[in-house]
Parts: C-alpha cells; structure tokens; sequence
C-alpha cells in the first residue's frame, strides 16, 4: 500500500503570488487597452454618423468602484454640445423604424444594426490577450 500526504499550506502562498503578479500584468495594461476600444469605436465606420453627435458622446473615463478599471460608453447624446437624444444603443443593435407612431414597411420596419461597441472591445480583449502573453 502507498501513502501519500499532500500539504495545502505552501500551495495557498504560491498562488497569492501567482495571483498577484496576474493583477499587476491585468493593472499594468489596462489602460493601454481601454484606450484602444476607445479609439477603435470612435474611428469605426460601422455606422454613418451624418451630425457626429455619436462619436462625439463615445466616452473613455475610469471606473469610480472598488475594483476600479475604465469604462468606455457611447449613449449617443454629446453634453458639451447638447446633442438631443440617447440613441447608440438603436445604432447598435438596430431597431423598428416608426412614423407617426406607425411602423413602417421599408425594409419590413426594421433598422439593420450597426455594431460598432462590440467589435471594439473583441479587439480589446484580442490586444489584452497579446500584451498579457507578453508579460
């Protein structure tokens, strides 16, 4: 018969260590890759922006939570400007066009999506893939 013991102590400290070097790589780049979706969603020709509104409400800012981070948002409304209307979300995912309250028929009622958020953060988290493999 073999016996064998196993001791979790020293496992629990290496993976601390472990751990902590991974939200270093995660801090260190972070930003870098937050600009990045930035910078792609803004620059996007997924969507013909005619007044620029849209582009000019896509936002990067840092996260005011615990775990902090950054946060990139596009409502469609530029306050500098004040642009009317939340509309990014009706670019990004489309929706039923309506006229007098009405839908109408071209093109069956619907608005065809024009994501633009979505492809920028895939290449973020590509880029973040990259530089942490880099690391």
């Amino acid at each position: 018969m073999i016996n064998l013991h196993i001791s979790t102590a020293n496992l629990a400290k290496e993976f601390d260590i472990a751990l902590g070097d991974i939200l270093d790589a995660v801090d260190q780049n972070l930003e870098a890759v937050a600009e990045l979706v930035y910078q792609e969603a803004k620059t996007t020709t997924a969507f013909r922006d005619k007044t620029g509104n849209l582009r000019r409400a896509i936002r990067l800012r840092k996260s005011k939570y615990q775990d902090r981070g950054y946060i990139v948002i596009a409502t469609g409304r530029n306050k500098e400007e004040g642009g009317a209307g939340y509309h990014a979300h009706l670019v990004e995912f489309g929706h039923v066009m309506l006229a007098w309250g009405r839908v109408t028929k071209k093109n069956g009622g619907r608005v065809d999506k024009h994501p633009f958020m979505r492809p920028a953060k895939e290449k973020g988290i590509r880029k973040a893939i990259e530089l942490f493999k880099q690391k």
